[in-house]
């Protein structure tokens, strides 16, 4: 999903949104929003957002922080740009009624991706309310293709935020990612150090398990131990078709498709 530059003048700030009081106009700024945002997106791409600060992209920009306030209002107020930016990635395709089941995979899809390149989103997502231009033409693109499907209103309006929760838990829990962020909270979120969900996304780990769960007592365990070879078995992309394969059909059969 791209944006267009005369896009971002016709959608009108919401309510919700932070924006920098400015007593004055700055006289050859040498920095720009678009540059403070994308330096940002760098830092957290690169060590997450426990390491996010204004001082170090100030010191990247070879500017003072002050200048970033003037531009972007406040940390909270960048990482609600770096959200929208972030979302602005995700690429939703046009309508198309009798493929309306795939392209809801395909958007989930997308999603899954673009929270695979930026881990630390899904956290950024926490406490916020989407409502930037990215944000806002995500919804509608995503609404016309559940309404093109026939999906009822408020059926189409449930699916659509719980298409973004369902992919957001399935990322968060492969990405390793915890802690809170945004919305006001510190920004102390880490990628966990060989810990749970990432441990147990490798095979290693996962014929681990399967060796542990064979070993137990089968009188106290028999699910377990009689399954315990499928713990072996470790696809995150398999899980996760599987995931969207459900969530779909059950969109379809309270639309009464199913």
């Amino acid at each position: 999903m791209t944006t267009e530059p005369d896009d971002q003048a016709q959608v009108p700030p919401s309510p919700w949104q932070r924006t920098p009081t400015r007593t004055a106009r700055r006289r050859r700024d040498p920095i720009s929003r678009e540059a403070i945002v994308a330096t940002a997106m760098r830092l957290l791409d690169a060590e997450g957002l426990g390491a996010l600060s204004m001082r170090r992209i100030a010191d990247q920009l070879g500017t003072g922080a002050a200048s970033l306030y003037w531009h972007v209002g406040s940390k909270d107020g960048l990482l609600d740009l770096v959200f929208d930016e972030v979302v602005g990635e995700v690429t939703i395709p046009d309508p198309d009624p009798p493929r309306w089941r795939e392209q809801v995979k395909d958007i989930a899809r997308a999603q899954r991706a673009v929270s695979l390149r930026h881990p630390y989103v899904v956290q950024l997502s926490i406490g916020r309310i989407p409502m930037g231009p990215n944000a806002l033409r995500y919804s509608e693109r995503t609404l016309a293709v559940l309404r093109a499907g026939g999906l009822p209103p408020r059926l189409a309006v449930q699916g659509s935020h719980l298409l973004i929760s369902t992919v957001n838990g399935f990322t968060l829990d492969e990405t390793g990612v915890v802690g809170p962020a945004g919305g006001g909270t510190p920004a102390a979120a880490e990628a966990r150090p060989a810990g749970t969900a990432s441990l147990l996304a490798t095979a290693d780990a996962a014929a681990l398990a399967s060796g542990y769960l064979a070993a137990l007592s089968p009188q106290r365990f028999p699910n377990l131990v009689a399954l315990a070879k499928e713990f072996s078995y470790a696809d995150p992309d398999e899980r996760f078709e599987l995931l969207i394969d459900i969530f779909v059909d059950g969109l379809a059969r309270l639309a009464g498709q199913g």
